[in-house]
């Protein structure tokens, strides 16, 4: 069921982020966002679990996707994909371009873009840390409606 995540809803976010991210964002982050404007939009089970979120921020004629995370059982299921269908179906018309930016390294969530039609525009060099110290690029790529 996808539903608009509410400051409740935070400590739960987090929890989900450190299961599907390497830096995942916390509570404080998430509560930051949602205080801020931003839509989180949740995916829960049956059980009322979250088993994806998707935070996006509107400026414009423009969103961009800030965060997206499925929880490791999830993942594979149609989860990701369903949820970001969704919430781009529900997008004001006058939205006219969806963005975001990836690591570089994340293969599936590339596959899932570009099966979504996203088209890569860019590149942010060592832009997210990596667990090893070092710096891993950022792909950017948007989505035009």
């Amino acid at each position: 069921m996808l539903e608009k995540a509410a400051l409740p809803d935070c400590d739960a976010l987090a929890q989900l982020a450190r299961s599907a991210h390497s830096h995942p964002w916390s509570a404080g982050q998430y509560r930051d966002s949602l205080e801020s404007g931003h839509q989180c939009w949740i995916f829960r089970t049956d059980q009322r679990a979250i088993a994806a979120c998707c935070v996006v921020s509107r400026v414009f004629d423009e969103v961009e996707v800030l965060d997206v995370a499925v929880a490791p059982e999830w993942r594979r299921r149609g989860v990701g994909a369903s949820l970001l269908q969704q919430i781009f179906s529900a997008l004001p018309e006058d939205v006219a371009r969806v963005l975001l930016e990836v690591r570089a390294s994340n293969r599936p969530a590339r596959a899932l873009y570009h099966k979504l039609g996203f088209s890569e525009d860019g590149r942010r060099k060592n832009y997210y840390p990596k667990a090893d110290g070092g710096r891993e690029d950022a792909l950017l790529m948007s989505l035009y409606r």
